[in-house]
């Protein structure tokens, strides 16, 4: 979606009038690098695979509890070892801890909605899939004003 990519864009004079200095919004931008990519790595290209065994399967529901069991499992592992090393994580990319701790939570929970997304694209639910994500986007931008 190009929405949260504007709103992004549209955050930074935000972000450099809040933040105590501008090379904050510089680690900020250095953290949301590395969610990026493990966004990917959390979610193995689980939304393709989901989507080829949901249209071929007979039994639906199997793929779709196989899929979420498998992401939460993955997910829950990496939170438990990247929490032990947010510490270490925090001094190699140069941040504060705490932003280390919030990129975890919201990395795990993006990862946890991906087959929940999934099923609703694949089940051609649009209108309820625009709805959450759009409202997804609404949320985020208020709790950055809020924050």
């Amino acid at each position: 979606m190009v929405l949260p990519r504007m709103l992004s864009f549209l955050l930074v004079k935000l972000y450099t009038n809040v933040l105590p200095n501008a090379a904050d919004y510089g680690n900020l931008t250095i953290v949301m690098a590395y969610m990026v990519f493990l966004n990917v790595v959390l979610s193995y290209g689980f939304e393709t695979g989901f989507f080829r065994f949901y249209n071929s399967e007979a039994d639906k529901q199997k793929v779709v509890s196989t899929t979420t069991l498998s992401i939460f499992i993955s997910s829950i592992v990496f939170f438990i070892i990247a929490y032990v090393f947010k510490s270490n994580m925090a001094i190699y990319v140069n941040v504060p801890e705490n932003f280390i701790t919030y990129a975890l939570w919201i990395l795990i929970l993006d990862a946890l909605v991906i087959i929940p997304f999934s099923k609703l694209r694949a089940e051609q639910k649009a209108t309820k899939f625009a709805f959450l994500k759009i409202g997804n986007v609404v949320v985020n931008l208020l709790l950055n004003l809020f924050f």
